[in-house]
């Protein structure tokens, strides 16, 4: 394990990994407005130490790691659900926890290399 480099307790580390399992599991990160300091809030640990688990094993930011979980939820919804297609993106947006359909969409060009509306357009 990492908790040499990260410095934090071992079965402090155990616990926020198996929280954020969890957070991944359930879909938590679909709720709008999640704060790093919301999600250490729910885990029972600190921002600090939530942050570094986040870099040190998810190997991204806490905001990279949010999005990618909701635009990998959003591409297998869009694949199966034939009903979300046809929300509009700001809908879509909203359902996947973003704010707006502008972050929606740069997100999910990042992660997936298209705008949201040609991927709904490539898997009718």
């Amino acid at each position: 394990m990492k908790t040499d480099t990260i410095k934090i307790p071992r079965e402090t580390l155990k616990k926020i990994l198996e929280g954020l399992k969890t957070f991944e599991e359930k879909r938590m990160f679909l709720h709008q407005n999640i704060t790093l300091g919301s999600v250490a809030k729910q885990l029972k640990t600190n921002t600090s130490y939530l942050s570094k688990v986040i870099n040190s094993y998810k190997r991204k930011n806490f905001k990279s790691y949010l999005n990618e979980l909701r635009v990998h939820h959003a591409v297998e919804e869009l694949k199966h659900n034939k009903e979300l297609q046809k929300y509009t993106i700001d809908g879509i947006a909203k359902d996947m926890g973003f704010n707006n359909a502008e972050s929606f969409t740069i997100a999910f060009r990042k992660v997936t290399g298209l705008y949201p509306s040609y991927f709904i357009k490539k898997h009718p």
